[in-house]
């Protein structure tokens, strides 16, 4: 699972000294639904909980996810929640852009929900520009092989890397565009493409504290043959005292690699 979607709704914040200098406590809670290249539906509530560190313009995290889940059709990635088609990616064929539902073969892996710990991911980023209405950063990302194919991962490593620009023109309007590039590593009969991903985010600023944001998300296909994932939403952002952030994101999905309804929560506290 990907850090970057724990603070989702922290990294749309139009403010550039948010995070403040030293340790924090960053969580998420998500659910995702959708057949997505498949004839079953999926669905996958994820909490993740992670700890930050920021020491002038560095930053180092380190998450860790949870997934409940009603099928093993998923695993997950760096890149996020990947359709494998179940353990081995066997059933995960070369199917034709544009279509086609592909059958299960029988790869549910359970009839009915279950819970598993998922990789835990460590980040280092660098803000490289830390001005008044403009920030650019850079990170790189890891996800540990922690878990096997049968508890929602891959086995394998995956590596990434984040660039994250930020603007404030005059007002109270606010833009923000992530690009990143994830090597995810492969299931036995299944060879991930290398996909780059990215979120442009319009939000503006309300009183008392609030901010709202509409973004649209999509990327390269990491998936030989289906669509790449494309999703749309909104977020709202409440800014509290002492460190506290805190938002909800709505999302639905534009294409078959993507869920087609994604609802989410993530918050950070300051230590």
């Amino acid at each position: 699972m990907r850090l970057t979607r724990v603070a989702l709704l922290i990294s749309l914040a139009p403010l550039p000294h948010l995070a403040g200098q030293g340790v924090a406590y960053e969580g998420g809670l998500s659910l995702e639904t959708g057949s997505y290249i498949f004839t079953t539906r999926t669905t996958s509530l994820t909490i993740a909980t992670g700890i930050a560190y920021t020491a002038g313009p560095l930053t180092l995290r380190a998450g860790l996810p949870v997934f409940v889940q009603n099928s093993s059709l998923l695993a997950g990635s760096g890149a996020g929640m990947m359709p494998s088609g179940g353990g081995s990616g066997g059933n995960v064929g070369s199917g034709g852009m544009g279509g086609g539902m592909m059958g299960d073969g029988g790869a549910t892996g359970m009839a009915h929900y279950g819970a598993a710990a998922g990789d835990p991911s460590v980040q280092v980023g660098w803000r490289l520009v830390d001005r008044a209405r403009t920030g650019v950063t850079l990170s790189a990302a890891a996800k540990i092989p922690m878990t096997d194919t049968t508890a929602y991962g891959t086995g394998q490593w995956d590596v990434g890397g984040t660039l994250s620009l930020t603007h404030r023109p005059p007002g109270k309007l606010f833009f923000g565009l992530d690009i990143s590039y994830w090597h995810l590593g492969d299931l036995p009969q299944l060879d991930f493409r290398d996909p780059i991903l990215g979120t442009a985010t319009v939000s503006r600023l309300f009183p008392r504290t609030w901010a709202g944001s509409l973004f649209v998300a999509g990327g390269s296909a990491a998936l030989r043959g289906y669509q790449p994932p494309v999703s749309v939403g909104a977020g709202m952002t409440h800014f509290g005292r002492r460190g506290l952030v805190w938002g909800v994101t709505g999302a639905i999905g534009l294409t078959e690699t993507a869920p087609q309804l994604s609802v989410g929560a993530s918050w950070r506290i300051g230590l």
